[in-house]
């Protein structure tokens, strides 16, 4: 029985695959993991024709795959730890001997790579005195540039820890007062030392220094000085000591101190800040005693070693008595603060000696500052020198001193005389009156310039018989400060005197508004009475006395509706009210207008004004609206009336006395009533109305009138008469107004021929030239009067004609034909129209995009006409009739060939111009087209092959941009249109249905048509080969004429055809002519074959006389020649003559040779 072996490939390499995790042993490496499977020989095909099927090979072939495999699988690499070995701690003890620093140093490490590894200890300048790792001696090496390494061997992949014995000592440096040593150090995270001094009381620095504490001596133990300190992972450790200096025993302390006393003198109240520094040697000071004067506060004592303070009274002074947390040794430093209070400000000012009791020697500086508003001069002054600003010490030179003085010692007396500055304002002020018809309003704005001394009030004289009704601080231009207004009041017998008292102090530029109100009862200035009110106008000025000098500004303010006049003005100067208003705040109010400016000074000033209430001034504008139709004409007419100055009680208005009754009026406000005496200027047939309102008319007033008036019914093709009915406003100051003629759609209106028909009246464009305010729809004619007029109109009946509802101004077609025969379309369309959906007809065989249709670039649904045919629906919904908008259809046609089709509106649409951008593959070559259309394309020569190529006069961009032109649409989703290959471009004006509309390009593919004509050519040149020269000639000309008639009327495919393949066929069409003439032709020519047999002749003849001749000379001269001697052939050459015959014929085999005569 048969035995076949079955290999798993896949089996195997994920069973041979060594876990990432344990690597195999080496025994597990070598052991072949592989499974023999016997099977049944006869059931083999039973077994390998079932699905997932294995393969069958001889067992020799399989150990050999088995074998390569194997060899080919390479084991992952190991992973590697980050360093060879890791130093985790460090500590050491260090302890200082006679000359030396010993030290005995613990090093744990790790190794994590297997076999020798080098652990860096540095060390390098040390002498090293021990070195055992464990109980054996450790192998260390040294370099002159890392210092020393320990060399160590781990077996095993696991990490292993180790523990190094270290023992080095090295000499220390030795300088007054201080001793240091520094070693480089093995690096680790953990790096603890102890250093052990044998003196008590010993200052230690180590560094670097994270931490650090001195350990205390045990009871009993020698005296030494212990710290502990870690330093991190610190390249070097520099430890510095100095040994406790012992002092002079037995003797007190010597100290000295450096005063800086800073005085700072303020209204009521001098403040003293003194920094006391002492220097201390010989021993130790535990408290401190200063002395001040018994009339200062002490407000306190500052130092952080300070742990209490006590003042005591001591012979007529203050002492100061000090505690200190610990006693101080070399220096202290301690900070006093006086104060000395006083009721009245003194007129002199002693500066406080302040004296350190229980020192050696005293001096210092004594600088004094004095508060803005006062001002300070030295008295008297001893024991001092005074110091200029730039030798005053860093701590001091940065303030402002009014006073600096240097002591050397105690005592010194500084005596400052003080006197409080008084204040330097100016005013500048701004007077506003606003003269009203019952009250009179005066805005005071006054900006303040304080200088020397602040000031907390301002006071101001106020006219009698005014109100107060405001006092603010208020914000004038740049760099003037609101004033800070606290609280005001009237002082004074009569109550004239303003005093405002100010929150806080104003210093520079401040500025102060007082609103001032006298309520006026004057019956001229309520109704225009032709007499003028004397007003008198106090002016508010600032209180004499309170400021140095006082400039002020006066502006009146006025209606309109008061003619205002200057009475009997003192202490005034007439300016523009420009100059009077220059950097100041303006308040006028409304309706107000400047009438009067002035500028006054510190002199008295007075005015007084005289006032007369206008009369009113009343302007009518008139907007005559007729409205005609057939059989009513709708009047409406609006009045605006303009009442200036004063008001009125009532307007009259005359009507016509037929459209009286019929009239409304409104708003309702306003009522009408007919005028009981019939005015004289009241002419025939009309009627005076009154009009009145709930008040009196004043400012702008609107009155409008509406009627109706039936008229003849028009008929197409008739006409009536119109008389437009005239209104006419009385009483007025000027009347003006327009008459605005609407109609319907079918009526035509014309004014009537006669100077009585049209009078008084200026044609005006109803749509730009009305009245502002104004617009009316359907506006026709429109006329403007401004005087007596008078308007007869004819109107005429017409027929309205349909037009067409849709209108396509200018569309772009973009058909871009595939090489899968396919034809994908964009149609944009520029459009308007007044239907709800438009109907297009689409090619057959048209497939959609996702998105076939946008309008004004958003997607719209198509909706399908019929159910298997090609015409669909638009809609319109949104887009208001006659408003333009953009349609985009996007499709493919399939099977459609060069035949391009444009899309059809059958509702016959009026179409102007439409472009039809076609793209063809770039291999091929465009031969022309058929069809309505227009070419729009130009040759143009290209520089870079120096060939002719065909191109559209505008591009695809461009055209895009005309569809666009004048739309507000956003984005530009019509130019994702994709295109390939070369543009063509064509152009019509209203487009044909297909197929008589459609555009059909003739095409071919470039290579084709090269052989082609290279053939065509070639095949007629071949063809006339045969053919006599003449014919030949008529050929060639038949072919220059051919092509010179196509480039008439073919001129694209005259173009795409008479390039350098054309060039090359006829290059090798006379080429072959060439060679066929030299190799056949010239041969079996007769004339030259005749040519030939003459020149043979002559040579025969010419041998034959040669051969004569021979004879001749052999035998004797008396023998005459012979009779039968030939004579030279005419024209034979003496060379012919001498020429032997031939041995052949040499022409044998030529063209015209004997066969051919």
């Amino acid at each position: 029985m048969a035995v076949a072996a079955i290999l798993l490939p896949t089996a195997w390499e994920t069973r041979a695959a060594p876990a990432p995790e344990a690597p195999p042993s080496a025994q597990e490496a070598k052991t072949v993991r592989e499974q023999s499977i016997y099977i049944p020989y006869e059931k083999l095909r039973e077994v390998f024709e079932k699905q997932g099927r294995g393969v069958f090979l001889p067992y020799e072939k399989f150990q050999e795959l088995w074998k390569a495999a194997r060899d080919k699988t390479a084991p992952p690499p190991e992973a590697k730890p980050p360093v060879d070995a890791l130093i985790t701690e460090v500590s050491g003890a260090a302890t200082v001997s006679k000359d030396v620093v010993t030290v005995e140093a613990t090093v744990k490490f790790e190794v994590l790579k297997e076999g020798w590894n080098e652990v860096p200890l540095r060390l390098g300048d040390v002498a090293l005195t021990k070195a055992t790792l464990g109980q054996e001696p450790a192998r260390v090496v040294f370099d002159s540039k890392t210092g020393y390494a320990l060399l160590v061997e781990k077996k095993g992949k696991d990490p292993q820890p180790f523990t190094l014995a270290l023992g080095f000592a090295k000499a220390y440096s030795k300088a007054p007062g201080q001793n240091s040593v520094s070693f480089e150090s093995p690096q680790a995270p953990v790096s603890k030392w102890e250093v052990r001094i044998p003196e008590s009381g010993v200052k230690v620095n180590i560094h670097p220094l994270l931490a650090a504490t001195e350990v205390p001596p045990a009871p009993g133990a020698a005296k030494e000085t212990v710290v502990l300190a870690f330093v991190g992972a610190a390249p070097t450790v520099r430890i510095d000591w100095t040994p406790k200096a012992e002092g002079a025993k037995g003797l007190a302390a010597l100290a000295s101190v450096q005063v800086e006393q800073q005085t700072t003198i303020e209204e009521g109240v001098t403040r003293t800040r003194a920094t006391l520094a002492y220097e201390i040697s010989r021993a130790e000071l535990a408290s401190l005693e200063v002395e001040v004067p018994a009339d200062q506060k002490v407000a306190g004592v500052f130092d952080p070693n300070v742990r209490e303070w006590a003042v005591a009274a001591a012979d007529g002074a203050q002492k100061i008595t000090v505690q200190l947390f610990e006693p101080a040794k070399e220096t202290q430093n301690l900070t006093l603060e006086l104060e000395k209070f006083a009721a009245e400000q003194a007129d002199q000012v002693k500066v406080p000696v302040l004296r350190a009791l229980g020192v050696g020697r005293q001096q210092g500086v004594v600088v004094v500052q004095v508060a803005p508003g006062l001002r300070a001069e030295a008295v008297a002054h001893s024991g001092l020198l005074q110091l200029d600003a730039a030798e005053l010490p860093a701590t001091l030179a940065k303030a402002k001193w009014e006073f600096s003085y240097r002591y050397a010692a105690l005592p010194f007396d500084l005596t400052l005389g003080v006197e409080k500055v008084q204040p330097r304002i100016l005013a500048d002020s701004l007077v506003e009156a606003h003269l009203g018809t019952e009250a009179l309003t005066v805005d005071l704005l006054t900006v303040y310039t304080v200088e020397r001394a602040g000031v907390f009030r301002f006071e101001i004289d106020v006219p009698a018989g005014y109100d107060v009704r405001s006092v603010r601080g208020t914000a004038v231009g740049k760099g003037v400060q609101p004033a800070q207004v606290d609280a005001h009041h009237l002082e004074g017998p009569n109550k004239t005197r303003l005093v405002v008292n100010l929150s806080r102090k104003a210093m520079g530029k401040v500025a102060l508004a007082v609103a001032l109100h006298k309520t006026l009862r004057e019956p001229d200035l309520l109704t225009p009475t032709g007499k003028a009110a004397n007003i008198p106008l106090a002016i508010p000025r600032v209180a004499p006395g309170s400021v140095e000098r006082e400039t002020g500004r006066l502006v009146v303010y006025a209606p309109e509706s008061l003619r205002v006049n200057p009475d009997q003005p003192t202490g005034l100067r007439t300016v523009t009210f420009q100059e009077a208003t220059k950097d100041m705040r303006q308040t006028p109010g409304a309706g107000e207008r400047p009438v009067l400016a002035f500028a006054y000074t510190e002199e008295p000033a007075s005015l007084a004004l005289a006032a007369e209430r206008r009369k009113p001034h009343v302007t009518v504008a008139q907007l005559l609206v007729a409205q005609i139709d057939s059989g009513v004409v709708k009047y409406s007419a609006t009045f605006s009336c303009d009442v200036l100055y004063s008001g009125v009680k009532n307007l009259r208005l005359d009507v016509p006395q037929d459209l009286a009754p019929d009239i409304r009026v409104t708003p309702l406000t306003i009522r009408h009533e007919t005028v009981a005496e019939k005015p004289e200027d009241l002419a025939d047939g009309y009627v005076a109305w009154q009009l009145t309102g709930d008040t009196e008319f004043m400012g702008s007033v609107r009155v409008t009138l509406a009627w109706e008036k039936k008229i003849e019914k028009l008929d197409v093709g008739k006409s009536v008469d119109l008389e437009i009915p005239r209104l006419i406003p009385r009483a007025v100051d000027r009347a003006w107004g327009q008459i605005v003629l609407a109609k319907a759609e079918t009526i035509d209106v014309q004014p009537a021929e006669g100077e009585d028909k049209v009078k008084g009246l200026r044609p005006i464009d109803p749509q730009h030239d009305l009245m502002p305010g104004a617009a009316v729809k359907a506006a026709a004619r429109a006329f403007e009067f401004h005087e007596d007029w008078a308007l007869t109109v004819v109107a005429t009946m017409y027929k309205l004609e349909d037009v067409k509802h849709t209108a396509i101004e200018r569309a772009l077609v973009r058909m871009v034909v595939t090489r899968s025969d396919l034809i994908s379309v964009q149609a944009l369309y520029r459009a308007q129209s007044a239907r709800q959906r438009l109907l297009v007809r689409l090619p057959a065989n048209v497939n959609f995009d996702t998105e076939p249709l946008r309008i004004n670039g958003r997607p719209v649904s198509l909706e399908r006409g019929d159910a298997e045919g090609s015409t669909f629906y638009v809609p319109l919904v949104g887009q208001q009739a006659g408003e333009p908008f953009l349609l985009e259809l996007r499709y493919t046609v399939a099977g459609a060939g060069l035949t391009l089709e444009c899309p059809v509106f059958p509702e016959e649409p009026a179409v102007q111009k439409v472009h039809l951008s076609a793209w063809l593959p770039s291999e091929w070559d465009y031969l022309g087209f058929f069809g309505p259309w227009t070419d729009e394309n130009v040759w143009d020569f290209r520089d870079g092959d120096l060939t002719w190529r065909l191109v559209a006069r505008r591009n695809d961009a461009s055209l895009i941009q005309w569809v666009r032109e004048g739309l507000k649409i956003e984005g530009g989703a019509e130019q994702t249109f994709q295109t390939d290959g070369r543009q063509y471009l064509f152009s019509t004006l209203r487009p044909m249905e297909p197929p008589e509309g459609s555009l059909r390009l003739a095409a071919m593919d470039g290579d084709y048509l090269a052989v082609l004509v290279f053939v065509v050519i070639l095949g007629a040149g071949v063809a006339l080969l045969l053919a006599p020269w003449t014919k030949r000639c008529i050929a060639v000309g038949a072919f220059v004429v051919l092509m010179v008639l196509l480039g008439v009327f073919a001129p694209t495919f005259t173009a795409q055809v008479a390039d350098g393949v054309m060039a090359a066929a006829v290059f090798v069409v006379a080429v072959i002519w060439l060679l066929w003439y030299l190799l056949w032709t010239r041969r079996h020519d007769p004339r030259l074959i005749e040519r030939r047999k003459a020149r043979r002749a002559a040579r025969e003849a010419a041998l034959a006389r040669a051969r004569a001749a021979a004879q001749r000379a052999s035998t004797p001269a008396t023998k005459p020649p012979p009779a039968d001697e030939a004579k030279p052939v005419e024209g034979e050459t003496q060379s012919d003559q001498k020429t032997g015959p031939p041995t052949q014929d040499q022409d044998a085999g030529k063209e015209g040779g004997e066969d051919h005569a």
